[in-house]
């Protein structure tokens, strides 16, 4: 089999799980409040429906979380589970741990890959290992959609970190699209 035929299986599996996924995960009340990088760029928040955080592969972000109260006895424990979902092939998830910082209010700290796209919905209250466990992180003004990190180029150097421009494939979708596998695959094959 050819590299573009093992790609193309990966993306069709893939897309057969999306709906255990999608129903298996609902979201919760925590907000994704910041995203911080002592070394990269990030923009954001962005978007009317589904929230973007643009961030740059290659660099480390911290990422802060409130608002945690269905799990971590209220949002009182000293760390909390999470992940992030991902369609880069060798990183489809990363579970991580979150560090308390105040009641309801985590930190942990994430490197992006260098050879990162699309984006990374955030989920917490986790069980590692398990891609159906957890709540999705919501927008950072608490509105009914999820926030994701996008993986992003930007201007170049001397620019600043403006004009981010997301790193998409055909497996990415569009963020906003309808939650179904349906609509995801009408959005790749338009």
């Amino acid at each position: 089999m050819s590299k573009k035929c093992y790609l193309l299986c990966f993306i069709v599996l893939a897309l057969a799980f999306l709906p255990a996924i999608a129903h298996a995960i609902t979201l919760g009340t925590a907000q994704l409040m910041n995203v911080t990088t002592s070394g990269g760029c990030v923009y954001g928040p962005t978007g009317a429906t589904v929230q973007a955080w643009d961030i740059e592969p290659g660099h480390t972000y911290t990422i802060r979380i409130s608002n945690v109260t269905e799990c971590g006895n209220g949002g009182t424990d000293p760390t909390l589970n999470v992940r992030l979902n991902s369609s880069i092939p060798g990183y489809e998830y990363n579970d991580l741990i979150a560090v308390y910082v105040s009641p309801g209010v985590y930190q942990f700290d994430f490197f992006l890959p260098p050879s990162a796209w699309c984006t990374l919905p955030i989920c917490y209250c986790t069980t590692p290992g398990d891609i159906t466990t957890g709540f999705f992180v919501r927008r950072n003004d608490g509105g009914i959609r999820q926030a994701h990190l996008r993986a992003s180029r930007f201007e170049s150097v001397g620019m600043g970190c403006t004009n981010p421009m997301p790193i998409i494939g055909p497996e990415c979708g569009t963020l906003g699209t309808d939650d179904s596998s349906w609509g995801t695959i009408k959005a790749i094959y338009k």
